[in-house]
């Protein structure tokens, strides 16, 4: 049976591939940050939201939320999910294809958080709205082992980060933890930020180091909570990440999965070497993305069932 990882690109994800870097990385690189964001939201115009799934405003401990429910929801627990966006762009909004998808593929109701962005709300400020809405749904009698974390790129690093925080609150770590190209170093060490820049469709070192200035001002890049790849790793929950082959934040993945996996953090690493930068946005639209959204609801039924 062949391996999808491994497998040739599909034509859809061909097209999409170009589409990455035609719309999106010009997007994601426009100079005034008050453009950039609303070019970032405008772009779900080009994904594939889930038919049927519905969105409801509401906040968790003060934080806005959208819930995302889908007809194939139950109630066998929930996903608190980050989106990314390098700490300063991004919205629910511009993230509904992947929080539908995920709603209807793993019947799970998704809290998608609407967190601060920097600069005008530097870190802490985005770790402090996802402790206070990890902290509201446990006010809500949700047990943290119907709980799943998830995030991709920035909020791939920030769910790594609230685990971190929930050990020295201290509050129950959640079932389990989903990182899609996670962002675990914001001091850009990573050996594939350089070797693999030829390849990358979204990103740039540029747009990393600009974008963690933003969020830290004049702090440490290395600092645990901003930077997971530098903590104690030790007790967090089970984490699944996904990454691509041809992205720079390749090593950030790695890196953290190797760190975690030797102080003894249960850890299923999948790198998809012929996809990019969180390619799982254009569920939907191309047969790969499909595939990574099965896989991630697969590691969250296992979890909520006790069967991993």
């Amino acid at each position: 049976m062949s391996n999808p990882l491994e497998a040739p690109l599909s034509l859809r994800a061909y097209f999409m591939k170009l589409g990455a870097r035609l719309l999106i990385r010009p997007a994601l690189h426009e100079p005034d940050m008050a453009r950039r964001r609303q070019r970032v939201d405008a772009l779900s115009r080009f994904t594939w939201p889930a038919g049927g799934a519905t969105y409801t405003h509401g906040n968790l401990g003060g934080v806005p939320v959208e819930w995302v429910a889908h007809p194939a929801s139950g109630a066998r627990g929930f996903v608190l999910y980050l989106h990314g966006g390098a700490y300063v762009v991004g919205s629910p909004r511009s993230h509904r294809a992947l929080t539908s998808r995920l709603a209807q593929a793993a019947r799970i109701c998704v809290a998608a958080l609407d967190y601060r962005l920097a600069p005008e709300h530097p870190f802490p400020a985005a770790l402090d709205d996802a402790v206070a809405a990890y902290r509201a749904l446990l006010a809500q009698d949700i047990s943290a082992s119907k709980i799943i974390i998830a995030g991709d790129s920035a909020g791939g690093g920030l769910a790594l980060a609230l685990a971190l925080r929930l050990k020295s609150e201290p509050l129950p770590q959640p079932a389990g933890i989903v990182c899609l190209s996670p962002w675990t170093d914001l001091s850009m060490s990573g050996e594939s930020v350089k070797s693999r820049a030829a390849l990358e469709v979204m990103l740039s070192e540029q747009l990393g180091r600009d974008s963690a200035r933003h969020y830290l001002q004049t702090q440490d890049p290395t600092l645990p909570l901003a930077s997971p790849l530098f903590a104690d790793l030790a007790g967090l929950a089970p984490v699944f990440i996904q990454v691509g082959g041809q992205e720079i934040l390749h090593d950030d993945a790695t890196r953290f999965a190797q760190r975690a996996s030797a102080q003894g953090v249960p850890v299923t690493l999948q790198t998809w070497p012929n996809l990019w930068h969180v390619w799982q946005l254009h569920a939907g639209l191309m047969p790969e993305a499909n595939a990574a959204i099965t896989a991630i609801a697969s590691f969250i039924h296992a979890r909520l069932t006790g069967k991993l």
